[in-house]
């Protein structure tokens, strides 16, 4: 059974800023990018409709028995970026016989779910998980986790453990907790697989579209990385408007990617927390307390979160990054209405030849580390392509800072949870691939 799910066709992608639609996109924000994609005429498939996610050919029965593994390898998922919401996808499987799911990579919550029948789902364009038709699903028992997300609570009538997460932005997914077994694919082109991996069994999800559910690779209690596989884990990312780049990847366990720079990493309520300590546009060091970017008792500091698809700043800092990036572009660009609340400021031209040359923009942590923004992991387009938003937005809810996936473009990440670090080390995951 094949686990890699790919899209098809290279559709023409055009990314706008949506606010408020999003499921479970950013740690403590409701914001969202989306990917727009159009019918393009191919050779190879040309019955395929832009933006559906398929599952390759099913091998025979032989074939799939020379692909276990029996060494230990490197555990590693292709990623798909995936056009709406802007997000990377995972592609593992689960059950047995094992069936592929595309999940939300997502380091800003713990729990890993996928949507099981018979439930209220909301559509997905792969097949669904039907839990009675696998012969290694168990009902995981209720574990002491108090402070732990998802709430979760023992089903007196059934005597089922079932669990309840809401996200900020009122998605939610509830069902019951159970175990199962995930197969995953290697670093030699093998299928290995992991039994009794707890996960939610979700019977009752809103808020979310077309993919499976959510891969967790937060700190806490449900993390999939804190209780199978060690200490680290690693991703590289690379454009999310190229959908059929093979090379982005997930690795989980001791054959991560840990290269680059390193920067000191703080684990605080189930979040990963960075030291932020500026930014600058170009050569220019941006006139920016340095506090403002720190966590103070329960408040502010700046987290990385995978399942946030923008870069979200506190108000100060994204008022004079903001300020500046239009000193720059308002002498020559007109300024346009903005088409969404949070897309600001927004110009009418060409993403790609009005902002030829236009300055990188670096946040720059403690320990020397760095994450350069271009304009791909700045600006978003208009569907007409006449005009473009800067792809950040304002946290009007409190002083944490979100370092989303569109940030992440062109990088491979790397987590060591035992030393307490993250590397980021910009590349083309194809060099790491080889």
């Amino acid at each position: 059974m094949a686990i890699s799910l790919t899209l098809r066709i290279r559709p023409a992608l055009l990314i706008i800023l949506f606010a408020l639609t999003c499921p479970k996109q950013c740690t403590s924000h409701r914001l969202t990018l989306r990917l727009h994609t159009k019918s393009i005429k191919t050779q190879k498939s040309p019955k395929i409709k832009a933006g559906y996610l398929h599952s390759k050919s099913t091998p025979v029965p032989s074939r799939l028995d020379n692909l276990w593994t029996t060494e230990i390898a490197d555990i590693v998922s292709h990623v798909t970026p995936f056009p709406n919401p802007a997000a990377f996808l995972a592609n593992i499987s689960i059950g047995d016989p094992p069936v592929p799911q595309l999940l939300l990579i997502d380091t800003g919550s713990d729990l890993t779910w996928i949507q099981c029948l018979p439930c209220k789902c909301y559509p997905q364009t792969i097949p669904f998980f039907h839990p009675s038709r696998s012969s290694t699903y168990r009902n995981a028992s209720c574990e002491s986790a108090p402070h732990a997300m998802p709430q979760i609570f023992r089903d007196e009538k059934t005597g089922n453990c079932r669990y309840h997460l809401r996200y900020r932005d009122f998605s939610n997914t509830r069902g019951v907790l159970a175990e199962e077994k995930l197969t995953f694919q290697t670093s030699d082109d093998g299928l290995i697989s992991k039994p009794n991996i707890v996960f939610g069994c979700g019977q009752d999800n809103s808020g979310f579209t077309q993919y499976s559910g959510v891969l967790g690779l937060g700190p806490g209690t449900f993390s999939i990385v804190t209780r199978n596989f060690g200490s680290k884990f690693s991703y590289c990312f690379g454009s999310l408007t190229d959908p059929t780049y093979p090379h982005n990847n997930l690795i989980l366990g001791n054959g991560a990617k840990i290269e680059g720079d390193p920067t000191p990493l703080q684990i605080f309520q189930d979040r990963y927390y960075l030291d932020l300590q500026a930014i600058s546009l170009g050569e220019k060091l941006l006139d920016i307390e340095p506090g403002i970017f720190q966590r103070s008792r329960s408040q502010g500091g700046t987290v990385i979160d995978t399942g946030c698809s923008p870069t979200i700043l506190a108000r100060e800092a994204y008022e004079t990054l903001s300020e500046e990036i239009d000193f720059l572009l308002g002498e020559f660009l007109r300024r346009v209405k903005d088409w969404e609340q949070y897309t600001n400021p927004c110009y009418e031209g060409n993403l790609k030849l009005d902002l030829y040359g236009f300055p990188v923009v670096t946040f720059h942590f403690t320990g020397g580390a760095e994450l350069a923004l271009d304009v791909e992991s700045l600006f978003v387009s208009s569907k007409s392509g006449d005009r473009f938003c800067l792809a950040m937005t304002m946290n009007a809810f409190d002083d944490m800072s979100v370092i989303g996936a569109m940030a992440q473009q062109n990088y491979n990440v790397g987590y060591n949870l035992r030393t307490m670090k993250v590397y980021f080390q910009r590349t083309d995951c194809e060099i790491l691939d080889s």
